[in-house]
């Protein structure tokens, strides 16, 4: 019998009492309650499982001694085989309990545990990392990928999972090797929650933006976050729109029709559409569609901007070449990061770059910049364009 038998389990145990210890949330089984809060780890896990792990750890570590110095015997090899296997189903059979008593008691809030990123990815693409790098499936579905011998940790059951097991949502796993080992999106595309040095999708660089036009109130999210890290749909790229004009409360008391048959499903979203269209702001995909939820193009914004500036497309740019040349003369986006959407994709990250500093940008034939016009309109407030700005290096 060789010591890696039992060695195994051991490096499995202190890689679980890292992720209690010092984790941010632990997360339950259940699409309803999925994480526990990082206090109710410290009150409820921490204290117990380090008086538990310690006297079992100093076992293994005198016989790890042991075998240094020359006094290593078949019946120390067994002892230490036992100890780390008790040690693992243990900690195992304990977080199971506890995981199960707080959702009979419901105590696990829904929102997600501070520090993770949101990504959205497509069928085939997988998050890997470092050594620690967590992963939670929001929606869709993945599988345990990476080379032979590799393994995750599904933290909430305290075991490994090996390459083609399928995973579940609302569970904490954690890669343990930078071996190409993670978990691959198997289904069209999938929502997750990543931290830790996970590697997934896009990295999102502009939050403090993002932060500062809510402070606005000229960007709100999508009632879960941000969601920087995914392309913006038409209907999103409008409402931007709307609101860069000061004219969102005369597009929610739009009552005007059109002639598109695929209504978002967001109840205001209609009006918005209505209004948009009504005004020759936007037209659809065809005749009878507007397509909400088609990504929008990075043309499609920019272009949406300018005209929130007093631009127009045929007269003072073209919408998919010029409206670039435009846009870097008035400061809203640089030539660096046009190539990097290139590379990457135009993601809402970069439609909160370009919507704060459209702020600062004057409008057409005027010195009166867009904060300003929204500022006498009463869509804004000075302190608020303050607080905002100060918010931003």
């Amino acid at each position: 019998m060789k010591s890696g038998k039992w060695l195994r389990p051991c490096a499995l145990i202190l890689a679980m009492l890292t992720v209690f210890c010092g984790a941010t949330a632990l997360a339950v089984d259940t699409a309803g309650d999925p994480l526990v809060t990082r206090s109710y780890i410290q009150t409820v896990f921490s204290a117990p499982l380090s008086d538990y792990l310690s006297s079992a750890l100093e076992m293994l570590s005198d016989s790890l001694q042991a075998k240094k110095e020359g006094l290593w015997t078949a019946a120390s090899e067994y002892a230490a085989q036992k100890t780390a296997e008790r040690m693992a189903q243990g900690l195992t059979a304990q977080v199971s309990a506890r995981a199960q008593q707080l959702l009979q008691q419901q105590t696990a809030p829904a929102a997600s545990p501070e520090g993770m990123r949101q990504v959205t990815l497509s069928r085939g693409e997988t998050v890997t990392g470092a050594p620690g790098a967590s992963v939670i499936f929001v929606t869709g579905a993945g599988q345990i990928a990476g080379p032979a011998g590799s393994e995750v940790l599904n933290v909430t059951a305290g075991s490994v999972r090996t390459p083609g097991l399928a995973i579940k949502t609302g569970i904490l796993y954690m890669i343990l090797a930078d071996d190409g080992s993670g978990i691959q999106v198997t289904s069209d595309s999938a929502t997750l929650l990543v931290r830790d040095g996970a590697r997934a999708g896009y990295e999102e660089k502009y939050t403090l933006y993002a932060d500062a036009l809510k402070e606005t109130g000229l960007f709100k999210g999508t009632g879960v976050s941000y969601e920087l890290g995914r392309s913006p749909t038409r209907q999103e790229a409008l409402v931007m729109l709307i609101r860069l004009l000061g004219e969102e409360p005369q597009a929610l008391a739009c009552t005007a029709e059109t002639p598109f048959r695929d209504p978002p499903v967001w109840a205001d979203g209609k009006k918005y559409i209505a209004y948009g269209y009504t005004m020759g702001y936007t037209n659809g995909t065809s005749a009878t569609t507007f397509s909400p939820t088609a990504n929008s193009a990075l043309e499609q914004y920019l272009t949406f901007v300018l005209r929130s500036l007093g631009y127009q497309d045929g007269t003072d740019f073209v919408w998919n070449t010029t409206s670039r040349d435009l846009a870097i003369r008035l400061g809203l986006i640089s030539r660096g990061e046009l190539d990097a959407i290139a590379q990457k994709g135009f993601m809402r990250d970069h439609v909160v770059l370009i919507s704060f500093r459209a702020l600062s940008a004057r409008l057409k034939d005027s010195n009166v910049t867009l904060a300003e016009r929204l500022i006498d309109r009463g869509v804004i407030t000075r302190e608020q364009l303050d607080a905002a700005r100060s918010m931003v290096p």
